[in-house]
């Protein structure tokens, strides 16, 4: 009930901060903006965000390997989109990373507790990753003599998280780094994804704002249903202190929407039968 409660929470969050967004930003100046998208940037920009989730799929199998918990590539590929797909698509409901801890309970008898562990790490990673390449990013925007400050920063706080998981969750010391680079590469392609999309409105310069901006929605998606509106909103105001058009940034972010879309249906292609997961090593 309370997973319940809290999911319709962030829905009705969505739904508030789309209203507002659009409050402002009348829907048929979106629609005129993308009237005129290039599709093949979408396409070219889709490919990288499909390669990305493919990359964090391996990210968990790591995970899970770390726990002694096998699964092949294929089916664990199989899951991650199935999981995609309950994020997505079902408010209220179980949750993809529920959904994850649930089948590999019931069909393995997997521990529960060590699934929960591999998953919540798998996620901190990827938090970790982004506020790394946040960072790496406003580098771009700094005077130069704060840039040696700012790598300390970076190292610092990756030494601080490693230093946490090295006390609380050691199984997963052995793949911290190892992880960390699969993470940094996944939000980078996604961020590749994202320069395509705005390409493909022909947006120019400021993309080094626009990706701090896109990363830090990420992390901030949490607080709404499947980051739908978190993004949007955020691009809303930023365009207040910075140079680019309001319209066409908050456009970009909901064609990324669409694509996030896209592939999660891909989860229903995937239906997790009874001997379509196959143990092995175990």
């Amino acid at each position: 009930m309370r997973k319940i409660c809290v999911n319709i929470l962030k829905v009705l969050v969505s739904v508030a901060l789309l209203y507002f967004v659009f409050r402002k930003i009348p829907f048929h100046d979106i629609a005129k903006t993308w009237s005129g998208v290039n599709v093949g940037y979408v396409i070219a920009g889709a490919v990288f965000f499909l390669v990305s989730q493919v990359l964090s799929a391996k990210r968990l199998e790591f995970y899970l390997k770390a726990n002694n918990f096998v699964l092949d590539f294929k089916n664990n590929v199989k899951l991650y989109f199935l999981g995609m797909f309950y994020n997505f698509f079902i408010p209220g409901g179980i949750g993809g990373d529920a959904y994850k801890i649930y089948i590999l309970n019931q069909k393995f008898s997997w521990n529960a507790k060590q699934l929960t562990s591999s998953i919540f790490n798998d996620r901190l990673n990827g938090l970790l990753a982004i506020g790394v390449l946040m960072l790496i990013f406003i580098m771009f925007l700094i005077p130069v003599q704060w840039i040696p400050g700012a790598i300390i920063f970076i190292l610092a706080g990756v030494l601080l998280v490693f230093l946490i998981i090295k006390k609380l969750f050691p199984v997963y010391q052995p793949i911290f780094l190892k992880t960390l680079f699969i993470s940094v590469l996944i939000q980078g392609l996604q961020s590749i994804c994202f320069l395509f999309l705005l390409e493909s409105l022909d947006v120019s310069g400021n993309f080094t704002i626009y990706l701090i901006i896109f990363l830090g929605s990420s992390v901030l998606s949490l607080l709404s249903f499947a980051g739908i509106g978190v993004r949007e909103f955020l691009f809303l105001q930023a365009s207040k202190y910075f140079d680019f058009h309001v319209s066409v940034s908050v456009s970009a972010s909901l064609l990324f929407t669409a694509v996030t879309a896209f592939f999660s249906i891909l989860g229903l292609l995937f239906m997790f039968g009874k001997n379509d997961v196959k143990e092995c090593g175990i």
